[in-house]
């Protein structure tokens, strides 16, 4: 029986499901006939656009294609190539999928492309269908949802680390011929990078764990076990710049891309409802603060220095920034901001900052003794509508129960790792980008159909954990 008075983790099952696998060549198959209903798991839509395309019975039925796929993600077979030498020698897994012969290997990858969105309906139906497991399991760590960007590498040529070398290499060659102290070789390499890949524009130019790539960028949800929720794919529109660090530039790109991902999560599933939100410190912004505050959801969000200055701030009257070095001297509001990048904010210019009109052309003048920062034109400042959020959250940043709670963040990172893990990125060398989110829905699929075997057989006899089913 489960341990229920145990905190869980999704990840500490490899020791059980690795003895059960081993023990009988083919108690994994036993395992997903027990305990597995597909027929219940797959929507009837899926079913009835499957069977219809053709107008004709089909030779090798969905269920079969759906677990063919599973099976593979499950024990590690990182190609459908080797997926097919494992068919076709096998007549155990051909009986077990009901295939009469060995598929030509086109059919799974017409199969992601023609039926991505009955796919992408199913992952979401079986978020549903666990999310009463999930509480059964620990009612604690289901009520938390944990966050977090990632990206799928594919398959083009610029992610090869010799195209940017050779960049890298005429920028420094460039630097020896025309000498210049603010010339920086990596940057301007790095500026010259195209935005998109040529052979698919859906691979974009990120700044992502700690190096620069063509990636397809997702958000992924997972609850307080690493369990997974939702798997988010996002544009990303990040214009990299010389004067613009690649760490500023995820941060911004990040902070405004939560609210869209969970607006569209919680209307596929509104039921679904929870204590707590952890994200990195990249998720560390005012809007973000404001709708988790208006989902009733405690956001545990560290604060991002970037998103802080040095500059001694100015204090607030009546709704007003005063000068920081003069509390009595309001400072000038000059309108709002509208970004479709960011919040929307108003603005605040230094009191003593004037403009004269000289010769028909306006100029700029500070007449400050003491300016509180080194611009030319005195100090900005833009507030949001829901500034105060970010600072003064419902529980403080360094209490025991907020610094407990963040620990259980690393969670959504170990769930990507198992997501990449079952899709063999490195070796499946995929180009399009269908078939990579498909590949990535049915890693998600993949891994709620092990949590149901695990919980319905009662195997676990410790904290439940899945794991890439037999790695």
């Amino acid at each position: 029986m489960l341990n229920l008075a145990n905190q869980i983790t999704i990840f500490e099952l490899d020791k059980e499901i690795n003895e059960l696998t081993l023990s009988h060549e083919f108690v994994l198959f036993d395992l997903f006939e027990s305990f597995i209903d597909l027929k219940s798991l797959i929507p009837l839509s899926f079913y009835q656009d499957y069977y219809h395309h053709l107008g004709r019975e089909r030779t090798f039925p969905l269920e079969g294609m759906i677990k063919a796929i599973l099976i593979a993600d499950l024990i590690g077979i990182s190609s459908t190539t080797l997926l097919l030498h494992f068919i076709r020698m096998s007549h155990e897994f051909r009986d077990f999928l009901r295939f009469p012969r060995t598929p030509h290997k086109s059919r799974f990858t017409r199969f992601k492309l023609q039926f991505y969105d009955h796919i992408n309906d199913m992952f979401h139906h079986l978020v549903d269908y666990t999310d009463i497991y999930a509480h059964s399991t620990d009612k604690k760590l289901a009520n938390i949802l944990v966050t977090d960007i990632t990206g799928f590498e594919l398959y083009v040529k610029e992610n090869n680390p010799k195209f940017y070398q050779q960049l890298l290499k005429a920028s420094k060659t460039f630097a020896k011929v025309y000498p210049n102290e603010k010339f920086d070789p990596e940057k301007h390499a790095q500026s010259r990078m195209p935005k998109t890949s040529a052979a698919n524009p859906d691979a974009k130019f990120t700044y992502l764990n700690g190096h620069f790539g063509y990636y397809r960028k997702s958000i992924i949800s997972t609850n307080g076990f690493g369990l997974i929720r939702d798997i988010n794919f996002i544009n990303s529109n990040n214009d990299l710049v010389e004067d613009l660090s690649p760490k500023e530039i995820k941060d911004l790109y990040d902070s405004k891309s939560l609210i869209p991902s969970l607006e569209t999560y919680f209307h596929l599933h509104p039921t679904h409802n929870y204590d707590y939100f952890l994200g990195d410190s990249a998720f560390d912004a005012d809007d973000n603060y404001a709708y988790l505050h208006n989902r009733k959801i405690m956001p545990i969000i560290p604060l991002n220095p970037r998103n802080s200055s040095n500059l001694p701030q100015p204090s607030i009257s009546n709704g007003l920034p005063m000068c920081p070095y003069n509390p009595e001297l309001p400072m000038k509001f000059t309108g709002f901001i509208y970004a479709s990048n960011r919040a929307d904010r108003a603005q605040y210019i230094c009191p003593k900052r004037t403009k004269k009109m000289i010769k028909g052309v306006n100029h700029i003048f500070l007449d400050c003794d003491n300016p509180c920062t080194d611009a030319p034109h005195g100090r900005i400042k833009n507030i949001t509508i829901n500034h105060n959020y970010r600072f003064y959250s419902a529980m403080s940043r360094d209490s025991e129960e907020w610094i407990e709670l963040y620990k259980i963040r690393t969670v959504s990172e170990r769930t990507i790792h198992q997501l990449k893990s079952f899709i063999n990125l490195n070796d499946s060398k995929v180009r399009n980008t269908m078939t990579l989110q498909a590949n990535v829905l049915l890693a998600g699929i993949a891994q709620l159909v092990a949590f149901l075997i695990l919980y319905h057989s009662k195997l676990a006899k410790g904290p439940l954990a899945i794991r890439t089913l037999i790695s």
